[in-house]
């Protein structure tokens, strides 16, 4: 075998071997990645042909990614700056290294050209699990092979023709003689060339955050990803990520949708009971950085607590609307976003934008309400690529995305993150003004995230706090009492319902926000500054189904609750009452309303309250697991 590999047809220096078998590799990778939709275009049915062209192009990043990754041992041994290259010997191992890892590489697009339809979705490492674990893989791979025969021989072809053309591609054992000194001083810059390229494209490029499973949004929409993506990627890129496991708490799919049905759908009615139509109000989200509800004057004054007081604006807002005390799902703002903007809450190890779960189709408040005619952008002044929430906001259907490459005064840069709000608001409100209606828009805000930095001509003005974080949060609030000033008078502005709420909570001075409740409590407020009266019902009259895992704070006959996860560890808070479980042995019930320290454990002594608390998390759990599982966090 090996002597019939070393018959080349073209042989010359390794640099340029190296070189001309990995455009080989990238070019079959291509091929491979394309099969799926070739094999399946009734899956794709708005792919046009200018549309797969662009597609085969904008993919060939992730395929690159991939290729590098598995020959980086390869891209070493035809590196280095030594002789010994040209061995006879060297070069057979090499061959081996080559042949065997890219036979592998090309595998998995091959395979999911059969398994695609089954999951909708490409391959990601979770496949092992069910490859070896039970008896499924061993009883059904006969029929698999049997089924779909064409792409098992498909595949034999292509791997043929792959070997055939690389094995062309040769090493020439003969080189032109040169002084020691100049051989390795030309080897070792060309080592250093190809150690700059490999690392650069291992990244995907030169953007901020590497390139993931979520960036392939950022050329298609969620369900046309699987042509930009390639299997061996998402293989790889999600190796490290923990899966859900599925679970069935309920057998009976009934019993667990009385409990908490993620699926919804809610026809507002008038006093006759007619339908109420549609309405077109704009609407507009602020997502405030780090604004636990303890920071917020109106909500401590409601308490009874009046030690912090840092939103005088928001206060003056707040008592002209609807005001809840709600719960965020995580800590951190790669959390909180698709929460707010999609309802999709991390319940589990990893956050949803980074999770094996993240090229799932699934709806989001930009997506139902384009059919509606709306228009959807999101804007956060921090530098594009934060997070991953340039790609998010793509998979999740908005149409624009205003980061900090789009706005054009570095001046007002802060140093960190971004741009200061202050700003950067007027500059939002400028666009709004510019938005066709109706539209649906979100803005996150920054300053108040650490270091918690004041500008320079804004110091001083603001009164400090316990915590560093208060007199960002009394400039952020100063933004927006300017940004209110500056639309107030805007053709859009009565016809608009405000949405305001936070990320997550930043760290907590007072005993109850220290504690795992007042660590996630945020304000939620509705504000419609046409003077309306928010009546228990939904605002916009949305009358078609959607999947969220949340709940409607504006009606009554739908229970309140909100999930929490640490540590494989689920809270639950209802009403008064915080449980806490980790769906096995370990529960704690605690009435936070009067127990502010979390102290007195009543699982025991209120058994009842206990086991219903924890039949509900099972049911939350079980929709949400399964769900994310089968890629089915869409509306039946």
């Amino acid at each position: 075998m090996l002597d019939s590999i070393r018959k080349y047809h073209f042989k010359g220096s390794p640099q340029h071997v190296l070189i001309y078998r990995l455009l080989l590799v990238l070019l079959f990778m291509a091929l491979t990645r394309l099969l799926l939709y070739f094999l399946h275009p009734s899956l794709f049915p708005a792919v046009t042909a200018p549309r797969f062209f662009y597609y085969a192009w904008a993919g060939l990043r992730f395929d690159a990614v991939a290729l590098l990754y598995a020959n980086l041992f390869y891209i070493i041994l035809l590196s280095v700056p030594f002789r010994f290259r040209r061995k006879k010997n060297y070069i057979a191992f090499t061959d081996i290294v080559f042949f065997a890892v890219n036979i592998l590489l090309l595998l998995p697009n091959l395979g999911d050209a059969a398994y695609f339809p089954f999951t909708l979705k490409r391959m990601t490492f979770d496949i092992f699990k069910f490859v070896w674990i039970g008896d499924d893989t061993t009883n059904l791979m006969p029929q698999f092979i049997h089924y779909y025969w064409y792409i098992f021989l498909l595949a034999i072809v292509l791997i043929t023709a792959f070997v055939v053309l690389a094995r062309r591609i040769g090493i020439a054992t003969r080189y032109v003689h040169q002084k020691q000194t100049n051989y390795y001083l030309l080897q070792l810059f060309s080592t250093l060339l190809f150690t700059a390229f490999t690392v650069l494209g291992l990244r995907g490029g030169i953007q901020l955050k590497p390139v993931d499973i979520s960036s392939a949004s950022q050329y298609a929409p969620s369900e046309e990803t699987p042509v930009v993506l390639n299997s061996a990627f998402t293989i790889m890129l999600s190796s490290n990520l923990q899966p859900l496991q599925k679970v069935s708490f309920f057998k009976d799919e009934k019993e667990m949708a009385a409990l908490f049905d993620p699926q919804k759908q809610y026809a507002a009615q008038d006093s006759l009971g007619r339908i109420l139509p549609m309405g077109r109000k704009n609407v507009f989200i602020i997502i405030l950085e780090s604004f636990s509800a303890e920071h917020i004057g109106y909500l401590n004054h409601r308490r009874g607590d009046p030690q912090c007081d840092f939103t005088p604006f928001l206060d003056s807002l707040m008592d002209r609307a609807v005001v809840f005390e709600g719960y965020a799902n995580g800590k951190r703002s790669i959390e909180g976003i698709p929460c707010v903007l999609a309802s999709l809450p991390t319940w589990m190890h990893e956050e949803f934008i980074k999770s094996l779960y993240v090229s799932d189709k699934f709806n989001s408040l930009a997506s139902i309400l384009k059919p509606e005619g709306y228009c959807s952008s999101f804007f956060h002044g921090g530098k594009n690529g934060t997070m991953g929430f340039d790609a998010f906001c793509s998979s999740a259907g908005f149409d624009k995305y205003y980061g900090m490459n789009e706005y054009s005064e570095p001046d007002n840069y802060d140093g960190n993150w971004g741009i200061w709000d202050e700003p950067y608001l007027q500059y939002v409100a400028k666009k709004l003004d510019k938005m066709h209606q109706p539209f649906l828009s979100s803005v996150f805000t920054l300053s108040s995230h650490h270091p918690y930095k004041i500008p320079r001509d804004r110091r001083g003005l603001f009164r400090k706090g316990k915590l560093p974080i208060q007199e960002a949060i009394m400039y952020t609030d100063f933004a927006l009492r300017a940004f209110f000033a500056e639309i107030a008078h805007s053709s859009w502005f009565l016809n608009t319902i405000f949405v305001i709420t936070a990320d997550h909570t930043s760290e907590g001075q007072l005993p109850f926000a220290k504690n795992r409740v007042g660590q996630y409590s945020i304000p939620i407020c509705f504000y419609e500054p046409a003077g309306n009266t928010v009546k228990p019902l939904d605002m916009l009259h949305y009358p078609k189904p959607f999947v969220a895992f949340g709940n409607s704070l504006l009606r009554q006959s739908e229970p309140h609750f909100a999930v929490s996860f640490l540590n494989g560890n689920y809270q639950l808070v209802q009403d008064a009452y915080a449980f806490q479980s980790d769906l096995g042995q370990q529960r704690a019930l605690y009435c936070f309303k009067q127990d502010s320290s979390l102290s007195i454990n009543l699982a025991s002594s209120q058994k009842d309250l206990a086991a219903k608390q924890q039949r509900l998390l099972e049911a939350i759990v079980q929709q949400y697991n399964n769900r994310m599982i089968g890629n089915n966090l869409l509306p039946r």
